[in-house]
Order: C-alpha cells, then structure tokens, then sequence
C-alpha cells in the first residue's frame, strides 16, 4: 500500500510531468523545498511506483515514421497458451508503440508506427494478421493529433 501523497509531493509531480530534466535544485526552487528533503521525496515516489521512469518524446516524423495508426484486434480463443504467445509476439514488434487490452467490441487496441502505407500494410498482413487467436483486425490512421499524450492530472488530495 502507498503512502498518501503530500502537497509537497503533488508540486514535485505536476513539475516533473512539464520537465523531467529538471535539476533537483531547480526542482526544489520551484516547489519551495530545500534540495535534500526535494531528493529524498523523489527518491521515495521512484521507490513507491508513483514515478515509473523518465523519458524523452520523440517526433516519429523525424525519424521517417510517416504513418501513426491505432489497429483495433478482436480475438478469438484458440489453443491453450494462445494469448501468452500473442502478447509476447506483439511485445516484441517495434512498430507497436503501446498495446491495451480492452473490455468491449475489440479485445486490444495496437498503437503502431511504420515509415510508409506499404510498411504498415506488410506489418498488418504479416505480423498482425498471423499472431494466434486473432479473429478481426482493423485500422484507424491518425490525421492529426488533436491532444498528444498530456500529463496525468494530479489531486489536490488523496
């Protein structure tokens, strides 16, 4: 079980989530801490699974993805260890970017990247099309990204 977020904790997450790259020192500036008690709060969110890591956002176009798509798998149960084999195989592919399993008319929602129509259309038909259990799949491309992946809002209170 966590430990309830202070109000301390809450500033350093809402400031993290606009700069990961913060310093500790500016870090503790911004949320009006000193630097050590600043650390020892980070360390204790990283330590207690609040923070799951740090990264950075890459623009796909800039590294010749042209095509975003999210790809809508219904399954179907076929022999035992079929699902274990799926995730594993979808895991592995680099043009999933993110993969949920869902509750309602389709089972997962792939979220994938390829440099051309052709690339993503041999990646369906040759990947997806093939992995075990897979009843239906279909694809959404992305026009434009109306709101980007945003921060997670953070409670005044627990």
């Amino acid at each position: 079980m966590r430990r309830p977020l202070s109000p301390s904790d809450r500033r350093i997450l809402r400031v993290l989530q606009g700069d990961g790259r913060i310093t500790n020192a500016a870090l503790a500036e911004k949320v009006g801490l000193a630097a050590s008690p600043c650390l020892r709060r980070l360390k204790a969110l990283e330590e207690d699974g609040v923070i799951e890591g740090y990264r950075a956002v890459v623009n796909r176009k800039a590294l010749g993805f042209e095509v975003e798509a999210f790809v809508f798998i219904k399954l179907e149960q076929s022999e035992p260890g079929w699902r274990t084999r799926l995730v594993d195989r979808l895991k592995g592919y680099d043009e999933v970017i993110a993969c949920h399993a869902l509750a309602g008319e389709v089972d997962l929602i792939v979220h994938a990247v390829a440099r051309d129509l052709d690339s993503f259309g041999e990646f369906t038909m040759n990947r997806l099309l093939t992995l075990p259990g897979v009843a239906d799949v279909r694809s959404s491309f992305v026009l434009s990204a109306i709101k980007p992946l945003t921060p997670i809002p953070v409670p005044e209170h627990d």
